[in-house]
Order: structure tokens, then C-alpha cells, then sequence
């Protein structure tokens, strides 16, 4: 009896075998064996494809890049590399509004430390003393190892930053480093690039603790004394085929250079600042510090970052203006001399 009783449990635990509780359909009269009936399904919601649809598309939606707060998206996977200005701390500090504005994706920015050239630890004091010549290698090292060959690469240089940008792209020019296929074009923002005098004093930093400088940068190439002398600046990166645009604040006056060189694109964006002459009128214990002011302007202008993004989509099309007044064209007649007093020939 405890067998047969057995048997009978385990039929009535398995549905389907003939033996099921009362809650299951019971076998026909033909004595086969009943398939279970399915269980009723439990009440949908109301508009559950709609609900899922809508899900999916902001998932998707959600993975992808936002614009700016201008409305501005740099062109899929450009990458842009930042190098900083004289006495600026980490680039990403420096640049962070700008990024912002821009709308970039900020795993496609990098960023030039100057610790590499000098070895200081305090990235300011390296942007102070590192020299051009030897921060144009090292940036140029820097490229070949972040430019992964996918992608094009854009350069921004903020003031000695830009001048370090123009001395690499020299270099490129003239055949001394061989360029990354990816670098594509660089923006010069308000970059110390004058000649003469005006260069000199630029350089007054290399010689005179405390002063902003460029590092030395000379625009002028000679092969012998005063013989096969030529600007550097003109027709810059043609040769490399980089698109290159220098943006100034005319305003700031001294921080940049007032020349044209031949075949470099130059525009101009002005802050509501004064220039020099009016902030002496008005008030010329304010000069230094209006000087860094309108100097540091482009790093916060919307019209540079638009000017930036519209030439990373199409060269050519920066809606920012040339400047007004055109110089003459620069025929250098002096040594690129080691000293400051000789670069003012």
C-alpha cells in the first residue's frame, strides 16, 4: 500500500499524467492525455509599444554628442590639441570654457604640457621658462604619439602657445620634422609673432624675470648673416598643407603683431575694451592689466569659438572679419642673432 500510494503522489505532483489535482483539465474520454492549458496572461498596459518605442529612441538619443550652448558640434571624431600660454597653469584649466563653448567632446581634447620641455613640477613655471625651439620638438614628439592616424587633428595655440604652434609648423615646412598625415589645421589665437622691435620686446621675458615673453620665437629664417633671409610667417604650413588662421584682439595691440606676411590669414576680434591709447587717456594705472585683459578675451569670445568650429567643417568659412588696415609686405634684411639687442636690427 505505501508503494501504490507512492506512485499515486508522484502523478498527482506532475501535471499532464492522468492523475491531476481538481484545478486541471482532466483527461478526455478517450482516455488520451490532456495538454495543460496555458495560463491566462496577466493584463498588458495601455500603450506598452508606444512606451517601448519612445524608450529605445532616447536611449538612443542619450549616447549622443549635445551641442554647445551656441549650437555648435565640432565635425565626429576631430580631435583637438590645446597648448596653453606663458605662466598658465594645465591646459584643460585654461581651456575649459572654450571646450565648452565649442561643444566638443572632451575625450576628443588634449593638452601640451610644458613640464615636458623643462622638467619643472609646476606646470606655471615651465610655461614661463620653456624656450620655443625646444617645446616646438617636444610638441611635435607629443603629436606623434597621441595622432592615431584615424582621425584629423586640429591645433590650438593660445599666446606663446600660438607662437609655439607657428615654430613647429615652420619646422614642418621647411622639412626638418616630417608632419603627422592627421594634423589638418591650427588656430593662432592673439599669438606674440611680431618681428623687429615690436619682436624684441616680445622676447624681453627671456632676459628680464616676470615679464611675459615668446619664448624666443624669431619669425625671421637666415641661411647666412643677412642672406636668404625670409619670413617664416608667410605662407605658413602651404608646404605642410595646414590650414592655419590667426585670430587677434587688436585691442590688446602688443600681445600680438600688427604686420601681414604674405599668405598668412589673419582676422581680427576685438573685445568692447580700449586699445592702448584709450586706456592711457582714461586710466593708465589699468594699462598692464587691460592689456592681459583684451589679450586673454579670445579665449572666452563666442565669435573665435565660431570662427574655430566653421573652419574645422569647412576651411575658409570663419565669419570673423580681416582686419582693416592692410601693412605692406615684410622683406627681412637682418641676422637671426642669438642676442635680444640683434634681433631688433
Amino acid at each position: 500500500m505505501l508503494s501504490v500510494g507512492l506512485v499515486v503522489a508522484a502523478l498527482a505532483a506532475v501535471p499532464g499524467l492522468g492523475l491531476a489535482p481538481e484545478d486541471e483539465p482532466a483527461t478526455d474520454s478517450g482516455g488520451g492525455v490532456q495538454i495543460p492549458m496555458a495560463p491566462p496572461a496577466e493584463p498588458g498596459i495601455p500603450g506598452e509599444p508606444i512606451l517601448l518605442g519612445l524608450a529605445a529612441a532616447a536611449a538612443v538619443f542619450a549616447t549622443r554628442r549635445e551641442g554647445s550652448a551656441l549650437g555648435l558640434r565640432p565635425p565626429e571624431d576631430t580631435m583637438v590639441v590645446f597648448v596653453p600660454g606663458h605662466g598658465q597653469g594645465a591646459g584643460a584649466d585654461v581651456y575649459a570654457e572654450f571646450v565648452e563653448l565649442m561643444g566638443l567632446d572632451p575625450d576628443d581634447a588634449r593638452y601640451f604640457d610644458y613640464r615636458w620641455v623643462t622638467g619643472d613640477a609646476d606646470p606655471h613655471r615651465a610655461s614661463a621658462l620653456a624656450p620655443i625651439e625646444q617645446t616646438a620638438a617636444s610638441l611635435n614628439a607629443y603629436l606623434a604619439g597621441v595622432a592615431d592616424g584615424d582621425r584629423p587633428v586640429w591645433l590650438v595655440g593660445f599666446s606663446k602657445g600660438g607662437a609655439t604652434v607657428a615654430e613647429l609648423i615652420a619646422t614642418w615646412d621647411r622639412g626638418v620634422h616630417r608632419p603627422p598625415a592627421d594634423v589638418v589645421g591650427a588656430m593662432l589665437l592673439d599669438p606674440p609673432m611680431a618681428r623687429g622691435v615690436h619682436g624684441t620686446l616680445q622676447s624681453a621675458g627671456r632676459v628680464v624675470s616676470g615679464i611675459p615673453d615668446d619664448g624666443g620665437y624669431d619669425p625671421v629664417d637666415c641661411a647666412f648673416l643677412w642672406f636668404g633671409c625670409h619670413d617664416t610667417r608667410a605662407h605658413l604650413g602651404q608646404k605642410s598643407d595646414i590650414e592655419v588662421i590667426v585670430v587677434r584682439n587688436p585691442r590688446a595691440a602688443v600681445t600680438s603683431f600688427g604686420d601681414r606676411p604674405p599668405g598668412l590669414r589673419v582676422v581680427d576680434a576685438p573685445d568692447d575694451g580700449p586699445g592702448p591709447w584709450g586706456q592711457i587717456m582714461d586710466n593708465p594705472l589699468r594699462i598692464f592689466s587691460r592689456l592681459s585683459e583684451a589679450h586673454e578675451s579670445v579665449l572666452t569670445d563666442p565669435r573665435v569659438v565660431r570662427c574655430l568650429v566653421a573652419e574645422m567643417h569647412a576651411p575658409g568659412t570663419c565669419p570673423l572679419g580681416r582686419p582693416r588696415i592692410e601693412a605692406p609686405e615684410f622683406s627681412p634684411l637682418r641676422v637671426r642673432a642669438a642676442s635680444r639687442a640683434g634681433r631688433a636690427v
